[in-house]
């Protein structure tokens, strides 16, 4: 039985984490305290699965995003890498998204100007305007394309023909794939690969991530995928798209 309890972060600047892709990064979690709301709900997630909205909370002010931002920075002995939008869920959520990133970029500049500023998105509010602006105003977009079915993979379905066209409008960008086994699916299986990667090479990436399970899922059923399989996966991605970086982590 999937485990329901949700594993958050309980502040608004958390880290710096040492993450496998990134280095040292310094997340950003906009999402109200105490929740975790994201328009997917995988089963994958660390945060564990989507709850209410905390009747106590409220989204974060982009000015207190930028004043909790410089406190975290001057308590640092060395500046991050990198300052990431991720926490809780999807940061796109926030109401005033648009205006954060311009916070938090004024904040980098004056604090850590060496430091690169990324959102980690699952992609689906890319086509709003407002959203795909702040995206590109950023120095790196990661967004999500999971190979497998949608529904059991990422917990909702979507168009992802509508979503790959999206993603070639805020080029260049990483897209970055999750890949997992469930009780009736296998996002590594040959079917899934063949299945995902004309959508991959329709949403034409400047480099993927593949990776499978490093930290507890909120599914403790799903199953890792060997690197020995993602190395596969990845020379498939090479053979599609000559020019494209992937990396397995």
């Amino acid at each position: 039985m999937a485990d329901a309890t949700p594993r958050l972060w309980d502040s608004m600047v958390f880290g710096p984490v040492r993450s496998r892709r990134l280095g040292t990064s310094l997340g950003l979690n906009l999402t109200p305290r105490w929740s975790k709301l994201c328009t997917f709900d995988c089963p994958y997630c660390e945060c564990g699965f989507n709850t209410p909205k905390s009747p106590e909370s409220r989204w974060p002010s982009p000015d207190e995003v930028a004043h909790a931002l410089r406190r975290a920075l001057a308590r640092l002995t060395a500046p991050p890498q990198w300052i990431t939008f991720a926490g809780n869920g999807e940061p796109t959520m926030h109401p005033r998204f648009a205006v954060v990133v311009d916070r938090v970029l004024a904040v980098r500049a004056d604090l850590v100007p060496a430091a690169r500023v990324g959102v980690l998105s699952n992609g689906l509010a890319v086509g709003r305007p407002a959203v795909r602006d702040a995206l590109l105003r950023c120095d790196a977009r990661m967004l999500k394309l999971d190979p497998g079915p949608a529904a059991r993979v990422n917990g909702v379905a979507y168009d992802a023909d509508r979503l790959t066209a999206t993603y070639r409008a805020v080029k260049p960008y990483i897209l970055q794939a999750m890949v997992t086994k469930g009780a009736d699916w296998d996002g590594a299986s040959d079917a899934s690969l063949t299945a995902w990667l004309p959508l991959v090479t329709r949403a034409e990436p400047d480099a993927v991530h593949l990776y499978s399970l490093d930290r507890a899922p909120a599914d403790p059923t799903l199953q890792n995928v060997p690197r020995e399989r993602l190395l596969e996966m990845a020379a498939a991605i090479r053979q599609a798209l000559p020019r494209c970086d992937v990396g397995v982590f």
